[in-house]
C-alpha cells in the first residue's frame, strides 16, 4: 500500500485510508510530544470490531501521553525536567522504564562515537534554540554526561549545566512500546506515524503489500517488521549573523552542525535505534562507514543532490532513474 507524500520532502507520508482499507483497518490519531500521532490498527482478525480498534487506539494514546509527561521538557514536573535542574553529583532515582530508556541513549552515545547524545539539550540552550538561555560552554565536556546506577537504579548528571533532552529518540522509543503493545494482542497489521520524523510497520496493509513510504522524491522504502527514522538539519533553524544556524547539535564540539547533509534516513527492526542512528549521521556523517554489525538500511541525502545509501536490508525502491554518479552505493 502506498501512502501519498506531503509537501515537505523529509516528511514521512500519513496514512490516508481508502474504502477498502476502512474494513480492515481503523484509523486513530492524537497530539502528544509535540507531534501528530497516526496509526491503522488492523482488525482482520476473528471477533475483532471497529469498537475494539477505537479501544486499542484510546489505550495507546494514553500510553503515549504518559511518557510525554515523563520526557518534555517543556513540562516543569516531567522526570527529565527535575533531572536537568538537579546538581551535578545528585543521583536521582528512576522507574526502571525510565531507566532502560536511558540505559539505550547511553548505549547509542558509545556505539556513534558521541554524534548521538541526549546532552546535545544542553547546546539547544546554549545555541538560543531554547527560551532558558546558558551563560558559556568553557570547560564542559559531553563526552560521558550522564552515570547510571544499575544497582540503585539512579542518574546522575557530571556538570550542573548539562540538560537533557530525548527529542531524537522519544518518538521513536514510542513507535516501539506501540508495536509491542499491538504484538501482545496478536495484532498482526499496523501502520504507526509519529509526527515528521518516524514510521514503523507491522506485516502488510490492506492490499497484502508491504507498507511503502516515500523517502524524498526518488526513493522508497518498505517497512513490512522495520521502522525508519530521519533526521533533518534545517528543520529549525535560526539566525546567527548572516547565517542560518540548524538545531541539530554535534555533541562532541559542542557546536551546530555544519556540513553537507541535507537529511539522513535510517531503517531499522528499532524506531528508537533508527532515529538515533539517523541523527548521529546528520551529525557525523562517517558514522556511516563504521555502522555496527547491526543490520540497518541508511540513505544520505546532501545538499549537491548526492544520495549516499547503504542497504543490506534491500528495503529501498527507486521511483525514477538516477544517475550512477549520484548514487553511491556502500554494501559492505
Amino acid at each position: 500500500m502506498r501512502l501519498h507524500s506531503t509537501p515537505r520532502p523529509c516528511v514521512l507520508p500519513r496514512p490516508e485510508p481508502s474504502d477498502a482499507c476502512a474494513e480492515l483497518f481503523v484509523p486513530y490519531a492524537f497530539d502528544a510530544m509535540g507531534c501528530r500521532f497516526e496509526l491503522l490498527i488492523g482488525i482482520d482478525r476473528p471477533g475483532l470490531s471497529r469498537g475494539d480498534g477505537l479501544a486499542m487506539g484510546e489505550e495507546l494514546r494514553d500510553l503515549v501521553l504518559d511518557w510525554h509527561g515523563r520526557l518534555s521538557v517543556f513540562e516543569s514536573g516531567s522526570m527529565v525536567s527535575l533531572i536537568n535542574h538537579d546538581p551535578a553529583g545528585f543521583e536521582r532515582t528512576i522507574d526502571d522504564e525510565l531507566f532502560e530508556l536511558f540505559t539505550l541513549c547511553d548505549q547509542m552515545r558509545q556505539q556513534t562515537g558521541g554524534a548521538f547524545n541526549i546532552a546535545s539539550g544542553t547546546l539547544m540552550h546554549a545555541h538560543g534554540f531554547r527560551e532558558e538561555g546558558m551563560d558559556g560552554l568553557d570547560g564542559l565536556s559531553l563526552a560521558q554526561p550522564i552515570v547510571l546506577d544499575e544497582h540503585s537504579r539512579t542518574i546522575t548528571k557530571s556538570d550542573d549545566r548539562i540538560r537533557l533532552d530525548l527529542g531524537a529518540i522519544a518518538k521513536g522509543h514510542m513507535l516501539d512500546l506501540i508495536a509491542l503493545e499491538l504484538n501482545e494482542i496478536g495484532i498482526a497489521n499496523a501502520f504507526i506515524h509519529g509526527g515528521t520524523s518516524s514510521a514503523l510497520g507491522l506485516g502488510v496493509g490492506p492490499d497484502g503489500a508491504p507498507w511503502t513510504v516515500r523517502l524524498g522524491t526518488e526513493l522508497d522504502v518498505q517497512l513490512s517488521g522495520f521502522a525508519l527514522g530521519v533526521s533533518e538539519g534545517a528543520s529549525q533553524t535560526r539566525m546567527s549573523g548572516d547565517r542560518a544556524v540548524g538545531h541539530v547539535m554535534d555533541p562532541r564540539s559542542c557546536a551546530p552542525v555544519h556540513n553537507q547533509i541535507q537529511r539522513s534516513a535510517c531503517v531499522h527492526k528499532s524506531a528508537a535505534i533508527a532515529d538515533a542512528y539517523s541523527t548521529a549521521c546528520t551529525v557525523s556523517p562517517e558514522f556511516l562507514q563504521r555502522l555496527p554489525a547491526d543490520p540497518c538500511t541508511m540513505v544520505l541525502f546532501e545538499r549537491d543532490q548526492t544520495i549516499t545509501m547503504h542497504d543490506p536490508l534491500c528495503v529501498v525502491r527507486s521511483q525514477t532513474q538516477i544517475h550512477t554518479d549520484q548514487l553511491l552505493i556502500d554494501t559492505d
